[in-house]
C-alpha cells in the first residue's frame, strides 16, 4: 500500500500540471467566447463573410485569454493579491494527497520560472548510481554543509530526478569537483526527465 501510495502521488503529480492547465484554458476560452466574443460577433455587419468572422472570434479569444493570464500574473505579484494567494496556498496544503501534488506542482513551476529562488540551480551530470554510468541531476544547494567539515570535501547537494517525474528521486551529497558541467537549462533539464530521454536538447559547443 506504501508503494502504491507512491505510484499514485507521482502519477497525480505527472498529470495535474496538463490537466489543470486544460481545465483552466478551457474555461477561459468558454467564458471568453459567451461574454465577449459572441456580443462583437454578433454586431459585426452581415456583409462580412462567416468565414472571416470566425476567424476573427477566434483570434480575439486567444488574445483575451492571453491577457488574462498575464493580467493574474501580474496582480499575483502585488501585495494583495500575493497574501490571497499564500492563504490559498494554506488551503492547499491540509488536504491529504492534493497537498503533495500541489507542493510538487509548486516546485516544478518554481523551477522553471523561479529564476534564482527556483528548487533547481543548474543542471549538471554525475556518475550515479555507480561509476561508468553517468546520471542527470539538479544542484539545489551550494552553502557549506556539516558533512564537508566532516569529509574535508567540498560537497554539493543534487537532486538526481526519477523519469518521467521530476518532482520525485535521490538527494544526495557530491564532491563538487567530480560534477560535470552543462549548459542544458533547467527547463530543458525538466522535459529531458519528462520524456524519458526523448527531448533532448540542441546541440552547444
Amino acid at each position: 500500500m506504501h508503494r502504491f501510495r507512491h505510484y499514485l502521488v507521482s502519477g497525480l503529480v505527472v498529470l495535474a500540471p496538463l490537466f489543470f492547465t486544460i481545465l483552466v484554458i478551457r474555461y477561459l476560452i468558454r467564458l471568453t467566447d459567451n461574454f465577449i466574443v459572441n456580443p462583437v460577433f454578433q454586431s459585426l455587419p452581415m456583409e462580412i463573410s462567416v468565414g472571416f468572422k470566425v476567424l476573427l472570434a477566434k483570434i480575439l479569444i486567444a488574445v483575451l485569454v492571453v491577457f488574462f493570464v498575464g493580467m493574474v500574473g501580474l496582480m499575483a505579484e502585488r501585495f494583495l493579491f500575493r497574501n490571497i494567494f499564500s492563504g490559498l496556498e494554506g488551503i492547499f496544503g491540509n488536504i491529504p494527497i492534493f497537498n503533495k501534488v500541489y507542493v510538487s506542482f509548486k516546485e516544478i513551476a518554481q523551477a522553471f520560472f523561479g529564476d534564482k529562488s527556483g528548487v533547481f540551480k543548474r543542471v549538471v551530470f554525475l556518475e550515479y548510481p555507480r561509476l561508468g554510468i553517468y546520471a542527470l541531476g539538479f544542484v539545489t544547494q551550494e552553502k557549506p554543509w556539516e558533512l564537508s567539515d566532516i569529509t574535508g570535501k567540498e560537497l554539493v547537494t543534487v537532486f538526481v530526478p526519477t523519469p518521467p517525474n521530476p518532482a520525485t528521486g535521490y538527494f544526495i551529497f557530491v564532491p563538487k569537483k567530480d560534477l560535470i558541467e552543462t549548459s542544458i537549462t533547467v527547463e530543458e533539464g525538466i522535459r529531458l526527465v519528462f520524456s524519458g530521454g526523448a527531448a533532448l536538447p540542441p546541440p552547444r559547443k
